[in-house]
């Protein structure tokens, strides 16, 4: 024992090992959560819609969702917050010039293969300040209009009740961070699908004198 001619790692090595490896998983789940469908796992293609916890989904697979729920094995678990087309948005986004250039000479397949190594080219950019929405970079958008831009365009820019991208009248509560992994942003995403609901629920028995579920 310790004359193999190893060594021990000290203690501030191995946290740093494990911080290292903390970020790696953490950028993989960005990225896997940013091009791909979280239902279907396929690559994600508009028409792109979200759901209350920022999540990204293909709208066909939210379609097949809801006509079947068990033709995705973990769909009960993914979305079981999802009961009608309504509780998703269809999202406004602006391609990516550089992601359309290179489908005509279709490098994105190479990057593609390799997604986990080296991040695809994004699809789509923030209007405002053109980053690519890649993962690197938090994205939200806004369930009044599904409007698509970056958190950092929206608050380098002077505070507005309108969107900064269709001019729509709006509220912060209306803004929904794409893919968060903070648990706590995540419940109060929750807490929020929760509250939209029921303001809905409510418009429907001021309106014909009965709740609809």
């Amino acid at each position: 024992m310790g004359n193999d001619g190893g060594s021990i790692p000290r203690r501030n090595e191995m946290v740093r090992e494990k911080k290292k490896d903390e970020k790696a998983d953490r950028t993989s789940k960005l990225v896997a959560m940013t091009f791909f469908c979280a239902l279907s796992k396929q690559p994600l293609r508009e028409p792109i819609v979200g759901d209350g916890l920022g999540r990204l989904y293909n709208r066909e697979a939210i379609l097949e969702y809801l006509l079947d729920r068990s033709a995705f094995g973990d769909g009960s678990r993914i979305c079981a917050h999802i009961n009608s087309i309504k509780d998703v948005k269809t999202l406004n986004l602006k391609s990516n010039p550089a992601f359309e250039k290179s489908r005509e000479n279709e490098s994105n397949k190479k990057a593609a293969r390799s997604i986990y190594d080296d991040r695809p080219i994004a699809q789509f950019v923030c209007p405002i300040t053109l980053k690519e929405m890649n993962g690197n970079l938090q994205f939200e958008f806004n369930w009044k209009c599904g409007c698509v831009l970056s958190t950092r365009a929206r608050k380098e820019m002077p505070e507005s009740s309108t969107c900064l991208v269709c001019g729509e009248l709006t509220d912060v509560k209306d803004i929904v961070p794409i893919n968060s992994l903070d648990s706590e942003l995540v419940d109060s995403l929750r807490k929020r699908i929760d509250e939209r609901k029921a303001i809905q629920k409510n418009k429907k028995k001021n309106g014909n004198g009965t709740v609809v579920d």
